[in-house]
């Protein structure tokens, strides 16, 4: 079909039609005779799922990364989730701005002062982000740091426990290599070294991993002291929450509600990261 049944058939402009071929997002041939472009129905419902996905605000170069095979639909979703997420915030910030402008006319309002506002909002908006982005690469970081899980077997031999070493890495989708066989084997996940031992209970037998050099291993574009001090956040976080909830909680009993509303956000972005993290792993799970 030409382009003016393409165009009647998905619901795109022609214009945008060419927009995306010189984008590199759809390749359609050309009549022999005449050098007009032809369409098949393949072409069709790529530029079907092209308008579904700009239709989600999803960029064009994702879109082509997406549709070239160079990413997997679920990620790509994932990462356009986390960008209207993002430009909610911003729209919310912009929102709750225009409440705090109260003069009926331009000449009225002090533009320089609300600029200032606004710049000083988005210096405290910035280092919040950054930090809470941190602190998840942390927490994903100490996550693989060392894991613990329970085989099915007690792994009495160095077959048994290779065998439920690459029995967990299958279900849950890892690049797990076994590089040295034995009652404390060692292996690599991702080119990550590790060691494996066991203990047992009364419920079986429980193998531990834990990541061979941890002291080289900290997320990208960190340094080593941030690394650290936001990890002894993370460490406090885990040893003293539920204690200081627990003791904000009393206090609000007693009348003095101020130390629990001091606490409750900082609970609240706690539990939101591990919730984050747990999500992200499943999603990871899913889309292998």
């Amino acid at each position: 079909m030409g382009i003016k049944e393409a165009e009647e058939a998905t619901g795109i402009s022609r214009q945008n039609i060419r927009f995306y071929e010189r984008q590199g997002l759809l390749h359609p041939a050309r009549n022999k005779n005449n050098s007009y472009r032809e369409y098949t129905e393949e072409d069709i419902l790529r530029l079907k799922e092209i308008r579904l996905l700009r239709k989600l605000g999803m960029p064009v170069e994702e879109i082509r990364r997406l549709l070239d095979g160079e990413t997997q639909l679920q990620p790509a979703l994932a990462e356009q989730e986390r960008r209207l997420e993002a430009e909610a915030e911003k729209l919310k910030a912009c929102c709750r701005f225009c409440r705090k402008i109260h003069e009926s006319s331009l000449k009225e309002m002090d533009v320089d002062q609300y600029l200032n506002q606004m710049e000083e909002e988005e210096k405290k908006g910035a280092v919040f982000a950054k930090f809470i982005e941190d602190y998840k690469n942390v927490t994903i970081s100490e996550a693989r740091r060392s894991f613990d899980f329970k085989p099915d077997t007690m792994c009495m031999t160095p077959e048994e426990f290779t065998m439920e070493l690459c029995k967990y890495a299958e279900q849950n989708h890892l690049d797990l290599v076994i590089t040295k066989e034995g009652l404390l084997p060692e292996f690599t996940i991702d080119g990550i070294e590790y060691t494996a031992s066991r203990s047992f209970g009364r419920f079986g037998a429980t193998v531990h991993c834990v990541m061979k050099h941890p002291e080289d291993y900290m997320p990208p574009e960190m340094s080593e002291k941030r690394y650290k001090r936001i990890r002894r956040i993370c460490q406090i976080c885990n040893l003293c929450l539920l204690p200081v909830i627990f003791i904000c909680m009393i206090l609000a009993g007693e009348g003095i509600w101020l130390p629990l509303v001091l606490c409750l956000p900082a609970a609240v972005v706690y539990i939101g990261v591990q919730i984050w993290w747990v999500q992200k792993k499943n999603d990871k799970y899913r889309d292998s």
